[in-house]
């Protein structure tokens, strides 16, 4: 008997839906229904009736979610005989993030699982969210943070974070003392920014182009730190993520730029990829990281 496919039907009667299961699970639904159908082969019963427009459990399938959920429950009392069990979970866990990223959220996530599960062990590939994807894709990487937009095609995403990107100048900038720029009044400026490895010199671009120029790029640099650097002596502009901007240490203005460029972070996993206990605590721990993070800075807004 495989406890994870009792799980997995015991979330699939609860949920009343494969879909809601699946995402819960963090498993893509063909996997799901999958385990399901094992289920029914090792133990020879129909358990959910496929043949009904609407998600019914057959009689064998409601005897068997009762007796499913006393395993569960004497599972989960052999777990709690085990001292302080979340501290015995252990394994590497490989997450790939881009550095701009890494240093915004990070270092209070990474110090929460550290205090929580002590014996796991992240790995960290920095790279660009292109990279980050392949990282993913690959297998070089249980998961991966990265700027939306970037092909889906073979992954699951779980929006995490969003904002919106800024204008970023020196004080001694004409631009200095606005509040809002459009982006045809950049035609004329030096842009210092990501390489492209990063989905952001994409948008930025994109934005460019769509107002009739191409933006004239004078560095490209992976260092946030170097591209702010230069900003603030006045060698150029950048266009950054807002929460970048309010955190940096340089002497530097931001302002709001039209049309918006957005900034959407999800966590992104290959579908169909086996994750480890270890793995599954660390998304789950992400999610309800970001999602309280998300809580706080609303209430902030809010003050």
């Amino acid at each position: 008997m495989d406890i994870k496919k009792i799980s997995y039907y015991v979330e699939v009667v609860k949920e009343r839906s494969f879909s809601r299961a699946a995402r819960n699970l963090f498993i893509s639904q063909p996997m799901l229904s999958k385990a399901i159908r094992q289920l029914e082969d090792e133990f020879g019963a129909q358990l959910l009736d496929r043949s009904s427009k609407h998600f019914r459990v057959t009689d064998v399938g409601s005897l068997f979610y009762d007796q499913c959920l006393k395993v569960l429950t004497a599972h989960e009392e052999l777990e709690h005989l085990m001292d302080d069990s979340d501290k015995l979970i252990q394994g590497e866990v490989s997450i790939s993030v881009p550095s701009v990223i890494l240093l915004l959220y990070f270092p209070p996530f990474f110090s929460t699982i550290e205090k929580e599960y002590p014996n796991i062990r992240i790995n960290l590939f920095e790279a660009g969210s292109y990279s980050v994807l392949d990282n993913v894709l690959g297998g070089d990487a249980d998961m991966g943070v990265v700027m939306m937009p970037v092909p889906m095609s073979g992954i699951d995403s779980y929006p995490i974070s969003s904002d919106q990107c800024v204008l970023i100048v020196s004080p001694e900038h004409p631009f200095a003392q606005r509040t809002c720029v459009d982006i045809s009044e950049l035609a004329n400026e030096k842009f210092i920014l990501f390489n492209n490895r990063f989905v952001l010199n994409d948008m930025i671009m994109q934005a460019c182009n769509t107002r009739g120029f191409s933006p004239y790029i004078t560095y490209q640099s992976s260092l946030d730190s170097f591209i702010l650097n230069m900003v603030s002596l006045n060698q150029g502009i950048t266009i950054m993520p807002r929460p970048l901007a309010k955190a940096s240490q340089y002497n530097i203005r931001y302002l709001n730029i039209f049309p918006k460029i957005p900034w959407e972070l999800a966590l992104i996993i290959k579908k169909n990829k086996y994750l480890s206990h270890a793995a599954l605590k660390v998304i789950q721990s992400m999610l309800s990281y970001f999602k309280l993070n998300k809580s706080i800075e609303e209430e902030n807004d809010v003050i």
